[in-house]
């Protein structure tokens, strides 16, 4: 079966497959000629000492090895493109795969894992399509020289072809038990390469709790069974080698002892000579499969681990009518909304309409579905009941990219690509001018810090703005998403993680950016959203209640619990970052004032 899909994979490629396999058996081919030249030498120049058939001799043998050798260069080349061309769009075409994934895929599949299947899984895949290639002349020449020993001497020739089966099945049975070891080795680097993946991007973590020690010892203790694996497996490869070898050895003692009773008028010494060099020639490619047997083995089981990627089927998918967004004008309604992530139940019958232009809070306790509504809304995931339109047209009448691209959206802990600011900027619209974009880190107040930077727009931020402040990534953000000019915003908490002052810069983008927009704002703290539209309190996946702040604050409910429990932690130098807390879990401040008190 996993034959049958390499098969597929290739099909495409089959035309210069073909070409460098051609290339290959006229190369080899032409190695077929020196045993006949040995026969001749043998049977004809040495008892007659005829130099000039031998100095014609010769003279072939140059030109057909001249010629040899400029054909091995072609085979090089083609060979060489060919496969790598190959790999190269494997990987292209598993990396397109992995984008149309949704994130349900990614909340189960790690990183790490994904990174193996796209280097390393792709890289055993090398050596089996490069075995592929040199095999398609061994298997040629096996033909041609079957052929070429019945006419020297059929009766020795059907001896030698019925040991042949031997070699086959050698070969079939180790290739089976390494198929299944490499398999296991792989699952075991990939995990290796996610568990190296997840503590390096925690390092700072690893260090806070003094882990060194530990994360080392559960690295060794992760590699070790690839050791196990790869000593057996070499173990394994080996014993097929010396298996064929031991056969080979048979084969040439049977051929040398068939000849010393064969060998007479009907059977020369140049014919025993040149039967015994094309057996020495036939058995190569069996040789080759020996001792590329791991090779082998850890190419097939690359490919069963490429192949289970792309079965996986994207869960959001374009349907076949869907038509390109244009400028929205920005009504959303979220039509008895049911969502449930596995058997769990997030969303339970939400109902909302959002007018163009408003400005709507999304609070509520933790697991409520603020986040759940702003991913459906990005079409993340899809419904499982009910609908949200845009504009009065279903969000999955629309092709994803053209929906999305109406769409602005600014996190909590923003994102930003390793590169230069300028980079980062124009993310989301690499046609725009430098204008644009300086006009855009304006609103933003980015230009405020860039301006100060040696260079400027073109410097280097590194790894997700690893040399930026909290406050400045959320500003090159929010010019991101103003360079987008979205005429949609989704805010998940913009401001939360960021102190008083870069709190203040941001929000002044924020304010600039939700002017003329339909915004929707997923809030943690409610001091910063009290100017909203509407500011929608969830509980349990529903509604509970709806209003204004005013609205809000003269009725007993969620909303004023957790107003009040807020603004009291802030009276009393609650920090910032643990208001997220406090909200949610009224019950440890009062715990904590308990402490303070006593």
């Amino acid at each position: 079966m996993t034959q049958f899909r390499i098969t597929s994979i290739l099909k495409q490629y089959r035309y210069l497959l073909l070409l460098s396999a051609i290339t290959s058996i006229l190369c080899s081919s032409l190695a077929l000629i020196m045993p006949l030249m040995l026969k001749i030498v043998i049977d004809r120049v040495l008892p007659s000492k005829d130099w000039g058939l031998f100095f014609l001799l010769v003279i072939v043998i140059v030109a057909v090895y001249t010629l040899r050798f400029t054909m091995r260069l072609v085979t090089g080349y083609l060979g060489t493109y060919t496969v790598t061309r190959i790999l190269l769009d494997i990987r292209q075409k598993i990396f397109k795969h992995l984008q149309s994934l949704s994130l349900r895929f990614y909340e189960e599949y790690r990183t790490g894992k994904l990174i193996s299947n796209v280097i390393s899984d792709v890289a055993l895949l090398q050596g089996l399509i490069s075995m592929i290639i040199s095999m398609s002349d061994q298997i040629v020449m096996m033909f041609i020289i079957t052929i070429a020993v019945f006419f020297i001497n059929w009766k020795l020739a059907l001896i030698i072809m019925c040991a042949l089966p031997l070699h086959f099945l050698n070969f079939y049975l180790f290739n089976k038990i390494l198929r299944r070891n490499a398999r296991a080795l792989q699952e075991k680097m990939s995990e290796i390469s996610a568990n190296l993946a997840e503590s390096i991007n925690g390092i700072r973590v690893v260090k806070s709790f003094s882990k060194e020690r530990s994360e080392c010892r559960h690295f060794f203790n992760t590699m070790r069974p690839t050791l196990d694996l790869a000593v057996k497996m070499n173990y394994q490869g080996n014993t097929c080698h010396g298996l064929y070898e031991t056969m080979i050895i048979l084969t040439y003692l049977i051929v040398i002892g068939c000849a010393i009773v064969m060998v007479g008028p009907d059977f020369s010494v140049g014919d025993f000579v040149a039967f015994y060099t094309y057996i020495g020639i036939q058995v190569g490619p069996i040789a080759a499969l020996a001792s590329q047997i791991n090779t082998i083995s850890q190419g097939l089981a690359g490919a069963q681990r490429i192949m289970k990627i792309l079965k996986v089927i994207p869960e959001i998918k374009d349907s076949p009518n869907a038509v390109e967004a244009h400028r929205f004008n920005g009504k959303i309604e979220f039509e008895h909304v049911r969502f449930k992530y596995a058997d769990a139940p997030v969303l339970r019958d939400f109902s909302l309409s959002i007018n163009p232009g408003e400005k709507v809070a999304l609070v509520g306790p933790s697991g409520c579905g603020k986040s759940t509504i702003g991913n459906l809304l990005l079409r993340f995931y899809d419904v499982n009941d009910g609908c949200i339109r845009i504009d009065d047209r279903d969000i999955r009448d629309f092709t994803q990219s053209s929906y999305r691209s109406n769409i602005g959206v600014v996190l909590q802990e923003p994102f930003l690509f390793s590169g230069t600011i300028h980079d980062n900027l124009s993310y989301g619209r690499p046609e725009a001018t430098m204008e644009e974009i300086r006009n855009a880190a304006r609103l933003a107040n980015v230009e405020e810090f860039v301006e100060k930077l040696p260079k400027k727009y073109d410097t280097t931020i590194g790894e997700n703005g690893a040399s930026l402040s909290g406050g400045q990534k959320q500003r090159i953000a929010i010019a991101r998403a103003v360079l987008r000019n979205p005429s949609i915003l989704l805010l998940d908490e913009a401001t939360s993680a960021l102190d008083t002052i870069s709190e203040k810069l941001v929000q002044q983008a924020l304010d600039t950016l939700m002017k003329g927009r339909t915004t929707l704002i997923i809030a943690h703290r409610l001091s910063t959203i009290s100017n909203a539209d509407k500011i929608v309190v969830l509980k349990d996946g529903k509604i509970d209640q709806l209003g204004t702040h005013e609205e809000l604050m003269a009725q007993e409910g969620t909303y004023q619990t957790l107003y009040i429990t807020q603004q009291k932690a802030a009276a009393e130098g609650v920090k910032d970052h643990d208001n997220i807390f406090y909200q949610q879990h009224p019950r440890a401040l009062e715990l904590e004032r308990k402490q303070k008190r006593q």
